[in-house]
């Protein structure tokens, strides 16, 4: 009886954790919606999307944390020496790289300039005459300066 019991777990199980899984997923957005329709009828405005940009650099992020603790526990399950248990820290390194590589192919690219045009140059459409204000407080002051300096030069 004991290894029907483990046949019947060994198949059921995944079953189980799946629905589970769709469950709490569907839960999950259901009450997304529930808080949206909330801040709509109360008047407020509701958060929108995060764009491709912000998207691809939390995407990176999340690679390079999940990442680098793979590559720790992988290091530190060598220590015990190669064996089936340096799985447990290269799955995590190996998702990791997947979601760095996933964000740097995802990212959105840059405008390309076109080669041949020169950039365009500022024409001017009317000419203007602009006054220049000089105040007299700002030259006397320069005057009472070169008066100094020349009194200086005299020898006698």
């Amino acid at each position: 009886m004991n290894t029907f019991w483990m046949a019947s777990m060994a198949i059921w199980l995944p079953v189980i954790l799946t629905a589970l899984g769709v469950i709490l997923v569907i839960t999950l957005r259901w009450f997304s919606y529930k808080e949206r329709m909330a801040l709509i009828s109360q008047g407020f405005e509701p958060p929108q999307a995060k764009s491709v940009e912000e998207r691809s650099k939390l995407l990176l992020a999340s690679g390079l944390i999940v990442g680098l603790v793979g590559l720790a526990i992988t290091i530190a399950l060598f220590t015990i020496g190669v064996g089936i248990w340096l799985l447990f820290g290269l799955l995590p390194l190996f998702i990791g790289l997947a979601l760095v590589l996933t964000a740097l192919v995802l990212r959105p690219g840059k405008p390309k300039a076109a080669k041949d045009e020169k950039p365009a140059e500022p024409r001017v459409t009317a000419w203007t005459q602009e006054a220049v204000v000089v105040e007299a407080e700002e030259e006397e002051p320069e005057e009472e300066e070169a008066e100094d300096e020349e009194e200086e030069d005299v020898p006698f």
